[in-house]
């Protein structure tokens, strides 16, 4: 039986319900003194107390889907496969705006030790949105070659990493460390220098904004797809067009990711999507997204839903990876979306054949999708 499936959770809710009747109906025998009885009633005590933790947790891995099999759980061989590529490709420029990014208080993350040009630096920063009013924290990784007397002129291609929700940026770094990934890659010639962008789309915690401009809340959308990139334009050697561009994530990361490519493909030529879903949706943790009940609401609900954007409006020129596992909850909504994509847009799928919503599995997915990722993306001049 696997980890998600109904038998499981019914199997041991079964036996705890048993084990706690058992215990009921046992206890008078039990009650006498001395180690035996005493060692008998803490262990059936126990095993009811271990049946409840177990049926729990079965409960939440089954709702999140965090590990679908045994083998995701115990660490097993997961394999990553390329599918055929679904649609076509295109690029156009984008304009650019005003913005800033600052230093924070604080000293930079000496999470690569060694001189610059050999290891290339992460540094923290924060980025600011004047139009928006908001602002957030990220981490910047310029490439050894950035540093080199050979690349002074050169503009350099910018992958920006969003989060899950709730997730932070140091979770990233620590779970993933896609800098040190980005290291070896480039150090083995299976990426091109790169500078890659840690920051959190979660700007209005413990609200989940879905990376919309909320009507009457926080103008994500504007944040990240004009103000992000022209303060992170405004201090670093970055290419102009979107085919430089790519913006990556992983869960609700993914989903903002892949919105941002099809909502902003003048901004955002590559977009990797790693176990994201494939619509924005309202509910208790986001609050009123899209406004009030009427003809607006509806149209920004159904501009919000993938599908309906692949069917309804001009398929964006972009470049996306979609990653999942082969028994994830998301791999049935990654064929279907597949099915609808078509030039200029071009998806490429990424497949495990085990894993779950987990960061084991994106783990896994974090350096092929840096080296697609990078194959897709410009060259730097």
């Amino acid at each position: 039986m696997e980890l998600t499936s109904a038998a499981l959770l019914w199997t041991v809710l079964a036996l705890t319900v048993l084990v706690t009747v058992a215990t009921v109906w046992c206890w008078p025998r039990l009650a006498g003194r001395g180690w035996a009885p005493a060692l008998a009633r803490l262990g059936a005590l126990l095993l009811g107390q271990l049946g409840l933790v177990l049926v729990a947790a079965l409960l939440v891995n089954s709702y999140g889907d965090f590990y679908p099999t045994w083998d995701d759980l115990l660490g097993g061989d997961q394999r990553v496969t390329f599918g055929e590529a679904a649609g076509g490709s295109d690029a156009h420029d984008r304009p650019t705006g005003g913005s800033r990014l600052v230093p924070p208080d604080g000293r930079d993350p000496a999470f690569l030790p060694g001189p610059a040009d050999r290891v290339g630096r992460l540094s923290a920063v924060r980025l600011l949105g004047p139009r928006t009013g908001l602002h957030q924290q990220a981490y910047v990784y310029l490439p050894p070659q950035y540093f080199q007397p050979a690349y002074a002129r050169t503009r350099f291609p910018v992958v920006l990493m969003m989060t899950g929700f709730p997730g932070t940026i140091q979770s990233t770094l620590d779970r993933l460390a896609p800098p040190r990934q980005a290291a070896r890659l480039i150090a083995d010639g299976r990426m091109q220098p790169t500078v890659l962008v840690l920051v959190s789309q979660n700007v209005a915690l413990p609200r989940d904004t879905n990376c919309v401009d909320a009507v009457g809340g926080p103008q994500v959308d504007t944040y990240f797809s004009v103000e992000v990139p022209t303060a992170l334009h405004s201090a670093y050697r970055l290419l102009p067009s979107p085919g430089g561009w790519a913006v990556e994530g992983y869960s609700e990361g993914g989903t903002c990711a892949l919105a941002f490519g099809m909502r902003h493909p003048t901004v955002f030529g590559v977009v990797g999507d790693l176990g994201g879903d494939y619509g924005i949706y309202e509910n208790h943790q986001t609050g009123t997204l899209f406004g009030p009940d009427g003809p607006d609401r509806d149209r920004r609900l159904s501009e919000a839903d993938f599908d309906w954007r692949l069917t309804h409006l001009p398929a964006p020129p972009i470049k996306v990876l979609l990653a999942t596992a082969v028994r994830d909850r998301d791999y049935h909504a990654t064929q279907r979306f597949l099915s609808e994509v078509h030039p200029p847009m071009q998806a490429t799928p990424l497949l495990l054949r085990s894993g779950g919503h987990n960061f084991g599995t994106w783990a896994v997915e974090q350096g092929p999708t840096l080296e697609w990722l990078s194959a897709q993306l410009s060259h730097g001049q």
